[in-house]
């Protein structure tokens, strides 16, 4: 597999650290390739080892792809070297902005593979289209063998930065509890309605509203840093402290991963210019 996940022992959750693996790392490229391109099918062919399907991008896919996964902007970059000072300082924030959306953009991608191998038959939703989207990165929905119903409910949150311990107490944990206060309740029956409108021989609405909700919601969040936020002990627990107090319920409905590189911008950047490259090869540009 292209990813190798190394298990922690953590008191907050299900923790693991995520890595590339150096003989897999073209596959990854190219599962990410086409999952930018909306050919999940085609993504889920090559983890599982079959040949991908030709498809043509419609319109200006291919283009729309490859402008995302290249961040800063060029004429941003002349401006931090021939701008005024007032020039200078609206274009290093915008170079700020859109390396950090393009970073957020890829791991979701990356994180979303985590999922599909973590959770096979799982239901998921596809990876955000739009940088910058709003709201939890996405949801997993397994069922019951047995019975055909919802057995577990997983919402995930993605985030790649810098310095995500402040991220995660400011945003992430009061993502996980506004939702435990039920202020987004019509929010995720709406994505979960249309999620599982997809699945066969499943009534949506009579899925959803069978289900205790307490009792099947999980959450799961990843992260991509640098190798600097790695803690005195030897790893990136720390980063999760408080999961258990503000998501709650048993230790297996808490999972966490944390994926370092040794400059999170840089291998990020790496890893955006090798999936640009792939989608040019797959549509033949």
């Amino acid at each position: 597999m292209p990813l190798t996940l190394t298990p922690f022992s953590s008191t907050e959750c299900g923790f693991a650290e995520w890595s590339i693996d150096k003989k897999g790392r073209a596959t990854l490229v190219e599962i990410i390739a086409y999952l930018y391109l909306r050919q999940e099918e085609n993504a889920l062919r090559v983890i599982n080892a079959l040949e991908p399907r030709r498809r043509v991008p419609k319109g200006r896919v291919a283009q729309n792809v490859i402008d995302k996964l290249t961040a800063p902007k060029q004429e941003d970059v002349d401006l931090l070297r021939t701008g005024t000072a007032k020039e200078k300082a609206s274009a290093q924030h915008r170079v700020d902005t859109a390396i950090s959306h393009r970073d957020g953009l890829l791991f979701q991608h990356v994180s979303w593979i985590v999922a599909r191998l973590a959770f096979p038959s799982g239901c998921m939703t596809s990876p955000h289209v739009r940088q910058a989207d709003k709201g939890f990165d996405g949801f997993i929905i397994e069922f019951d063998a047995s019975t055909n119903e919802i057995s577990r409910i997983v919402l995930c949150e993605d985030k790649a930065s810098i310095a995500p311990r402040g991220l995660i107490k400011s945003s992430v944990w009061e993502d996980v509890a506004s939702i435990r206060r039920g202020e987004r309740d019509d929010e995720i029956l709406a994505d979960l309605v249309t999620l599982l409108k997809s699945v066969p021989d499943i009534d949506a609405e009579s899925a959803v509203d069978e289900v205790f909700w307490e009792e099947v919601r999980e959450f799961r969040v990843a992260v991509a840093t640098g190798e600097n936020i790695r803690g005195k002990s030897g790893d990136f627990l720390h980063i999760m402290a408080g999961f258990e107090a503000v998501a709650g319920g048993s230790f297996e409905s808490r999972t966490a991963g944390v994926m370092p590189f040794k400059d999170v911008r840089v291998g990020l950047d790496v890893l955006a210019g090798e999936v640009a490259a792939k989608v040019e090869e797959i549509v033949g540009v």
